[in-house]
């Protein structure tokens, strides 16, 4: 077994463009959501690295703001990233006491997760593959 070096940012890449492929085939979007989160969070925390901000934590922070005019109150920056999470998450993690069936809407959390990937992407290079760009105009089409 040869053991060779892999760069980080070039595996985050290839997830990525796997979701992206898995996706526009409309299938496995389980796959879709874990591919494309490990590329969020790898991007994200290159972004952190060279202190930007990354997708999740402009979502945290929007949420918050937006939460606090309408109600005066703070909201949990952690109960946010809890919830744009969630479906990643009960994809890697089980645990006793936790149930085995949880819902969410698997292509809607599939597209979620691509666009913080992608908007990580974009904020490290300021440009898009082929595919990023052909989900962009397809998700904003649809939007």
């Amino acid at each position: 077994m040869a053991i060779a070096a892999h760069n980080r940012r070039c595996m985050a890449l290839r997830q990525l463009e796997t979701a992206l492929s898995l996706y526009f085939e409309k299938e496995d979007y389980y796959s879709v959501i874990t591919l494309s989160g490990a590329a969020d969070e790898i991007f994200g925390q290159l972004l952190k690295a060279e202190k930007k901000e990354n997708s999740l934590e402009n979502i945290n922070k929007s949420v918050a703001e937006i939460y606090k005019s309408l109600t005066g109150e703070d909201f949990d920056p952690k109960e946010i990233a809890k919830r744009a999470n969630r479906a990643r998450n009960s994809l890697k993690h089980w645990s006793p006491g936790q149930p085995l069936v949880v819902e969410f809407d698997a292509r809607e959390e599939a597209q979620d997760m691509l666009n913080r990937a992608i908007d990580n992407y974009w904020q490290l290079e300021s440009s898009l593959s082929p595919a990023m760009e052909r989900f962009q105009r397809e998700f904003i089409v649809a939007s």
